[in-house]
């Protein structure tokens, strides 16, 4: 017959397991949030211009080249306006009256339109020798437009690289892992995070100036695309990698 264990003991077999696995089973997950902030830390910073870069290059430029006022005046000085003095037309309205012989019909009156069409060779010759030149303007604005989008482009990609490098040394200064805030908690407000410390202020300094700098740089861009720049983070973020 089978000796049944005393109740007391049973409960306290149960308390000793529920207290190890209150120690056990949270490990795992701080693991792996700790493995998280370091592959995060550990991301590589851009060391060259990317096909996804070419890519949004192209874009942005066939935006801002056809938001360009200056390409789009000198595209148009190639087609009609180009030969807008050298045709001349004239209407001249006219009024015709018949009268016939019969005593009992009455005249009948009859209204209209003359085209006279002028063309002068001169101003013809003219035009058709300054359109290589309008096309040579043409492509200089375009030219233009697309050498100051990269530009741009390049130094908002160089701005926000900068503000991420300074965030990396921020890093150091904010104590956001649990594990670190149980054996740190003492010590977090001594002289981590305030004026005392020359580290931390230079490091706040640095990440602000940076982040200021990528403003300007982005505000630049949008202004060079003609978009806003809410429109070209979106552009940004959404491109394909």
């Amino acid at each position: 017959m089978p000796v049944g264990l005393p109740v007391a003991a049973i409960v306290h077999s149960l308390k000793i397991i529920f207290t190890l696995a209150l120690f056990i089973i949270p490990v795992p997950a701080i693991a792996e949030k700790g493995n998280s902030n370091t592959s995060k830390e550990l991301e590589p910073l851009q060391t060259h211009i990317s096909q996804r870069d070419l890519k949004i290059i192209e874009q942005l430029v066939a935006i801002a080249q056809h938001n360009s006022a200056q390409v789009q005046e000198t595209k148009a000085a190639m087609g009609l306006r180009a030969f807008a003095d050298i045709v001349t037309i004239e209407i001249s309205p006219s009024q015709t009256t018949t009268n016939y012989t019969s005593p009992d019909a009455s005249p009948e009156n009859e209204r209209s339109l003359s085209f006279t069409i002028t063309v002068d060779p001169i101003k013809f010759l003219g035009s058709f020798r300054q359109l290589p030149v309008m096309q040579a303007r043409w492509n200089e604005a375009r030219v233009q437009k697309r050498v100051a989008v990269v530009q741009y482009y390049l130094a908002y990609l160089q701005a926000r690289q900068a503000t991420l490098i300074a965030s990396y040394q921020m890093q150091k200064f904010t104590i956001s892992s649990p594990i670190a805030s149980l054996h740190s908690q003492a010590n977090s407000s001594s002289n981590v995070n305030n004026l005392t410390n020359p580290e931390y202020v230079a490091a706040a300094t640095q990440m602000l100036k940076t982040s200021a700098q990528e403003r300007i740089a982005l505000e630049e861009l949008a202004s060079c695309v003609g978009l806003s720049p809410q429109a070209i983070i979106a552009l940004l973020t959404y491109s394909p990698r």
